[in-house]
């Protein structure tokens, strides 16, 4: 069963992500991150939503992906992602957040991820 969207358009893989069971996703979550990078594409959505239900086996590839350098990336999944994420996994990922809102980047400032990150923290509780 494919489970990683091939392409944008990949409804097939997005219907079996739905049916696929938590320990079937985790060897792809690093992956299915990637169709994260722009959430305009068709397939975002419904892999956002299903990924947002894991657990805190989410946490290092989205710290690997907040700790890169790819600032549109670290938007989408700021500005989205993350407020659909549980608690747990939001707690886990606050060090992160705090240090880009305390030292971010220009490429983070450019991009809104700085904007973003205050958001989040502030609509979820924390900072």
């Amino acid at each position: 069963m494919k489970l990683v969207p091939i392409d944008k358009f990949d409804d097939e893989a997005c219907a079996n992500l739905k049916a696929a069971s938590d320990e079937e996703l985790k060897p792809y979550i690093a992956e299915l991150l990637e169709c994260l990078q722009d959430l305009n594409w068709p397939i975002a959505a419904p892999v956002s939503d299903r990924l947002s239900m894991l657990g805190l086996d989410l946490v290092k590839p989205v710290v690997k992906v907040l700790s890169g350098n790819d600032d549109v990336w670290k938007y989408w999944l700021v500005s989205h992602f993350l407020y659909q994420v549980n608690d747990e996994v939001f707690r886990e990922l606050s060090f992160k957040l705090e240090d880009i809102k305390s030292h971010p980047t220009s490429g983070e400032i450019e991009e809104e991820v700085f904007d973003a990150v205050c958001e989040l923290l502030r609509s979820r509780n924390t900072s």
